[in-house]
């Protein structure tokens, strides 16, 4: 097989390929005998029916249908041949297909750039570790609390902050109710920032029964155009209160929530684990400081389809966040270029530290096997009591799952590049100006 390539940008090739004739026949051969032995003409046993009158009928679908599987397979032949990395999907253009002829097409696609890396293996780095203080341990003493807390129901009161409010409520605009504004005994933490503050501040000092006109105003970009940026009124009813109660912090509460011995033996356990995050958090800053100071000084194009797919990945990621995880298909559907001025560059970051890392995978042999994937899998399902194998298929459904077999790749690739950078331990607190010193 033929194959010419031009270089148009650093990321992109025009490929002009040509397929030989006589695998261009062998494949209308096979097809034509594939019609022949199924179609019926009138006139003709099946079976039986001439090649030239095959031709006559069948001429066009017989094309698209070696089209189709000859242009993926010369196009990837001749990226193998050419020892070239396709990204996105190609342009073809310039198609030539005719019978007794050379198979001819022009490919236009976008490649990953050739990576040179400067030499990193004299760099120092800096893993800041700082002791585990007071503060932090009776947080994480806290926040045990917390998880043990009881709701009890209370009457005789109004509704103060901190509370736990069922309500029921129905929205309404112009005197009209709004169907898609409605709940019956919702679930409100009042002051835990779950609702509108207007909402919020409106139920404290209601009592148990009582019912409420709140006023409201709807974000610019509520869901319904037609209510967008109006002021509806929520008619709330406080069906009943709860407050939250603390368990105390003793021995007592010790063995019967977190079976330990005592409470001062919870307390080391605790301070054990604040020390484990403060570690985890430490390394993965120390990645965060490798990883953008490769990017700093390793500067080369990228393929603009990457590009493109890490901002709508930034765009939809803020946008959840925003909307409360609920995005409509216009979120999808966003222009790029609407994009380019808010999210080009820090896109082009991201795709560029993606594109170091794999290099140094492939540089260093680094795989995954799927046994390591499983393992993972079992790993998180035992986190939140789930069975490995359904984890593993609600994985695959939601597109995720490849997601983890390439954090393991990285946690490898980065195992690799840590051999070969010099990191010291301190105990001091870290700067809050990003870290990637190093000679």
């Amino acid at each position: 097989m033929k194959v010419e390539v031009e270089q148009t940008n650093p990321c992109e090739r025009r490929l002009t390929i040509e397929m030989p004739a006589e695998r261009v026949q062998r494949e209308m051969n096979a097809v034509y005998g594939g019609l022949q032995k199924r179609v019926k003409v009138p006139g003709f046993r099946q079976g039986k029916v001439p090649r030239s009158i095959l031709e006559n009928h069948y001429h066009h679908s017989v094309e698209q249908e070696i089209l189709q599987k000859l242009i993926p397979e010369a196009l990837s032949e001749a990226m193998t041949q050419e020892n070239l990395q396709a990204v996105g999907e190609p342009q073809i253009d310039h198609v030539d297909l005719a019978k007794d002829r050379p198979f001819q097409f022009v490919a236009t696609t976008q490649i990953i750039p050739e990576i040179v890396l400067s030499d990193y293996s004299s760099w120092t780095f800096t893993r800041h570790v700082p002791p585990v203080t007071d503060e932090q341990l009776e947080q994480a003493m806290q926040q045990l609390r917390e998880r043990h807390a009881e709701l009890r129901t209370v009457r005789g009161r109004a509704v103060r902050e901190h509370d736990f409010v069922i309500a029921s409520y129905q929205g309404s605009f112009e005197g009209s109710d709004i169907p898609a504004i409605h709940g019956t005994n919702a679930t409100l933490e009042v002051g835990a920032g779950q609702v509108l503050p207007e909402i919020e501040h409106g139920v404290v000092g209601m009592m148990e029964g009582e019912e409420k006109n709140i006023p409201i105003t709807l974000p610019e970009d509520y869901r319904d155009a037609a209510l967008a940026g109006k002021i509806i009124e929520i008619r709330l009813t406080v069906v009943e209160l709860k407050e939250k109660v603390l368990p105390d912090l003793d021995d007592e509460f010790a063995r019967a929530y977190e079976d330990t011995d005592s409470l001062d033996f919870l307390r080391e356990r605790l301070r054990s684990d604040v020390e484990t995050a403060i570690g985890e958090r430490a390394d993965t800053e120390v990645r965060a400081d490798i990883l953008k100071r490769l990017v700093d000084e390793n500067t080369f194009e990228v393929p603009e389809v990457l590009v493109h797919d890490q901002m709508r990945r930034a765009y939809l990621q803020g946008m959840r966040a925003v909307k409360g995880g609920q995005l409509d298909e216009s979120d999808f559907n966003v222009d790029v270029a609407a994009l380019d001025e808010t999210f080009s560059t820090q896109a082009r970051e991201v795709v560029r530290g993606q594109l170091i890392l794999r290099h140094i995978g492939v540089q260093a042999g680094i795989t995954v096997t799927p046994e390591e994937v499983d393992a993972e899998i079992a790993r998180l399902a035992s986190r939140v009591a789930q069975n490995p194998e359904a984890l593993k298929q609600t994985l695959q459904r939601n597109g995720t799952l490849n997601g983890i077999e390439s954090g393991l790749r990285d946690d490898k690739i980065f195992v690799a590049i840590l051999a070969d950078v010099q990191v010291s331990d301190s105990t001091a607190e870290r700067e809050t100006t990003t870290e990637t010193s190093g000679t």
